[in-house]
């Protein structure tokens, strides 16, 4: 039985993934503790170079292998890496696609952002793409991003700047707590106010309650997880 075919028998027990990307490297602190805090690590392309570098193996290597080092794969089975040739999507998204298909519920990302500005909305994309197939997380060095539906609900430290904003089409009937700025029964919609950007944290915990759509949610952090 192959690794991946033995993953997928365990589906029940899977609880968060973590994928890293071929993009910014993350702080060295961040990827140890989203490395810890999760059970499946997936490397998407050549996310897995990064990690030969800082000492880890991650359990597979998913796309085409075009940014992939011959010595880094090298470093590892075959049985770790999963091509994926074809053109029409990114690494990211089919390291995605691999971990749902495995049965992950939440996903997290690192290196994401990449330098490139439509390398960093791809990756807004994907979020946007698999939201309501799974809670999909990307971190950068300053803060976490994924879009949220219906009901959201988090203990954030107070004095916290929190973003809700209306990409790829806002929301509709939004009712939030615990913001400085609340919203009660607001839309926020592409170029109209309010922007719903910059909030902050007053109280806990911090709700967002949305009657129709999808907003994209971005939390500042001081790089360490709670």
């Amino acid at each position: 039985m192959s690794t991946i075919d033995e993953i997928q028998r365990q589906g029940k027990l899977l609880k968060k993934a973590l994928i890293i990307c071929n993009g910014n490297p993350p702080p060295k602190s961040l990827l140890s503790q989203l490395w810890e805090k999760t059970s499946y690590r997936v490397a998407a392309d050549g996310g897995a170079n990064l990690l030969i570098k800082s000492k880890y193996v991650p359990d597979a290597v998913v796309g085409d292998f075009d940014s992939l080092d011959t010595k880094t794969r090298e470093q590892m089975p075959n049985t770790k890496f999963l091509h994926i040739p074809e053109q029409d999507t990114n690494d990211a998204d089919k390291a995605v696609r691999h971990c749902l298909k495995l049965g992950f519920k939440e996903i997290h990302l690192l290196g994401a952002d990449g330098g490139r500005q439509d390398q960093f909305l791809s990756g807004l994309e994907i979020l946007f793409k698999y939201s309501e197939q799974a809670r999909l997380i990307s971190w950068t060095q300053l803060e976490r991003m994924e879009f949220i539906n219906r009901v959201w609900e988090e203990k954030i430290v107070p004095g916290t700047t929190l973003s809700i904003l209306p990409v790829f089409g806002g929301a509709q009937g939004i009712v939030t707590k615990g913001l400085k700025y609340a919203l009660n029964n607001q839309d926020l919609i592409p170029g109209k106010s309010p922007s719903g950007v910059s909030n902050l944290v007053v109280s806990n915990p911090v709700s967002v309650n949305i009657k129709k759509g999808r907003l994209l949610l971005v939390v500042q952090h001081k790089e360490l997880l709670n």
